[in-house]
């Protein structure tokens, strides 16, 4: 029991020395709530131990800040204050003591595109340790490579330090707090941010690359302006997220902020000109067309002027022209569903998270909300949503597209009611059999058939009828050819059968009488099972080598009008002309 009560008794003494010795070493420390940094390595919660202090010249040095701590209005933070630094600079403050020498601890602030940020704190022989990083600074001058600053902490177990973080950034309310944890919790929300950003690039690099291909196989502009917009909008990304400044220009940092904001006003400008060219608005309102193309070409000026000379207004001003931006993109787009443009709806449900996530961004550039989760993340968010329904919508616009010039094209060479070829399709075959018979000495046969009782059959029972009784027509004279013969229609009424080859009159004669007694044959297509009554001229050509200067246009109105002369109530159903 006395040995118990002397150990208990000896700790007491110690935990006195030790704040004794912390106090005297260092008078900052007993000012705010001392943020005890334990065994666990999770993030720990500054509350009450932050507090802040702005400084309007920007010009006060640390060893003033820390001298005059008693007297400086430092005030407790409040999480979603919005700071407006401009020309000054933002101190805040804290004191912290290290528990566990195992642990490495960090002070990340979670946010990119901060233009300079300084964390100041005595060693224990009283020397400023100094760290520095931001947009404002090269990756090679910032204490750990990283999307965002990270700055590492007094590591001295027991130690009482007091830390002085500066923020410098100007034209954007700042309102971010920093947050402390574990070098290996900080590793692995690191890693899971990475693969995040990594899947996006990845998604939207293969977008752009497809979509580039279409483009070219097409010649359609939709992907082409689709690929700029995507382009430039995961560039801006790139630039916002920090990624840009760390992977891709890292000693450059006077890359930074220009390139953030061209991009991000070329995204803009490419999705008004993607907009126009898929919905077209100059079919129902050249005004809004002017208007979508003047603000497009307006957008990258601005962008240029606000590099030149960035002022506060002009960071104003392009906020409110990329939400004029986005406003005539929907009433675009609504003009055109109110139109019933089919692919509207595309438009609409793929602009629409990017619409809903640019809220959150410009409200934090006009100070209305803190910076957050969503308000550095809901435009990646929001665009890989987007990405996709785009590049499908354009995907079935093209391909709508191509059906209808395949129907178009189609409709040239082959008849829509029955299927078959063209007149047009029966003469190239027809030219290209007398050449090859030409050559070979090889005959060639020009079949032409007459459904004679279809104009009965439209005036008993109706032009119905008489389409079915067409269609029936055709296919039975599709069955008695061969693969290699060409069948069309040639008139109202009127068919061909062109047969190539080795053949007598005989067979072709054959084949004939086969397409006479396939129309014989009752359907139940027809009312009252009435058969199709066929008249065929058979045109043979014995010798192509002997044919002259007979075109196949003049072989093919010979045959019609052979045909005609049979239509006169004699009963002979074939004749056989030799050509």
């Amino acid at each position: 029991m006395l040995g118990r009560i002397s150990a208990a008794a000896l700790r007491a003494v110690m935990v006195l020395l030790f704040l004794q010795t912390g106090w005297l070493g260092n008078a900052a420390w007993a000012r705010t709530d001392l943020l005890s940094l334990g065994s666990n390595g999770n993030a720990v919660s500054f509350a009450p131990s932050l507090e802040f202090w702005l400084d309007p010249t920007g010009q006060t040095p640390v060893e003033k800040v820390e001298s005059g701590a008693d007297v400086l209005p430092f005030a407790e933070v409040t999480p979603g204050n919005k700071y407006q630094l401009e020309n000054g600079a933002l101190w805040l403050r804290f004191d912290a003591v290290v528990m566990d020498p195992r642990i490495r601890w960090k002070l990340e602030m979670p946010l990119s595109g901060i233009d300079k940020a300084t964390l100041y704190y005595r060693d224990s022989l009283g020397r400023w340790v100094v760290q520095q990083a931001g947009d404002s600074l090269p990756i090679s001058a910032w204490p750990q490579a990283s999307l965002y600053p990270v700055f590492s902490l007094n590591h001295e177990v027991g130690q009482p330090t007091a830390y002085y973080l500066r923020v410098e950034h100007a034209r954007i309310p700042f309102s971010t707090l920093p947050r402390v944890m574990g070098d290996a919790h900080l590793a692995t929300d690191h890693q899971q941010e990475y693969l995040l950003l990594g899947a996006y690039f990845g998604l939207a690099t293969l977008l752009i690359l497809l979509a580039l291909v279409n483009a070219i196989l097409h010649r359609d502009r939709g992907f082409a302006t689709y690929a700029l917009h995507m382009a430039a909008f995961s560039g801006s990304q790139a630039v916002l997220n920090g990624v840009a400044g760390l992977y891709f220009w890292p000693e450059q940092p006077e890359l930074n902020n220009p390139a953030l904001v061209m991009l991000r006003l070329i995204a803009a400008a490419s999705a008004l000109l993607f907009v126009r060219t898929i919905a077209t608005p100059k079919r129902f309102s050249r005004a809004l067309d002017w208007f979508l193309l003047t603000l497009a070409g307006l957008l990258p000026v601005l962008a240029l002027f606000d590099i030149a000379y960035p002022t506060t207004e002009s960071f104003a001003l392009l906020n409110i022209m990329v939400a004029a931006g986005i406003v005539a993109l929907i009433m675009t787009v609504g003009v055109s569903l109110f139109e019933r443009d089919r692919h509207a709806r595309w438009i609409l449900l793929g602009f629409l998270p990017i619409v809903v996530a640019s809220v959150f961004p410009i409200l934090r550039n006009f100070g209305v909300l803190s910076s957050g989760f969503l308000t550095q993340h809901a435009l990646l968010l929001g665009s890989a949503i987007q990405a996709p329904i785009l590049f499908y919508g354009l995907l079935r616009r093209v391909t709508q597209g191509g059906e209808s010039i395949v129907r178009a094209t189609t409709l040239r060479t082959t008849d829509p009611l029955t299927g078959l070829g063209s007149s047009n399709v029966l003469l190239v075959s027809l030219r290209q059999a007398l050449s090859t018979g030409e050559r070979y000495q090889q005959p060639c046969a020009l079949l032409v058939i007459h459904l004679s009782n279809l104009p009965a059959l439209q005036q008993e029972y109706g032009r119905e009828t008489g389409d079915r009784a067409m269609v029936m027509a055709a296919t039975r004279i599709r069955a008695a050819a061969q693969p290699s013969d060409t069948v069309a229609r040639v008139g109202d009424s009127h068919f061909a059968l062109l047969m190539e080859g080795p053949m007598t009159p005989d067979s072709v004669t054959q084949v004939a009488t086969r397409i006479v007694a396939s129309g014989l044959r009752p359907s139940s297509q027809l009312p009252e099972a009435d058969p199709l009554q066929f008249h065929i001229g058979i045109g043979y050509v014995a010798e192509p080598a002997r044919r002259g200067s007979t075109s196949p246009q003049e072989y093919l109105a010979r045959m019609l009008l052979e045909v005609r002369e049979m239509n006169d109530g004699s009963r002979k159903a074939i004749r056989l002309v030799q050509l």
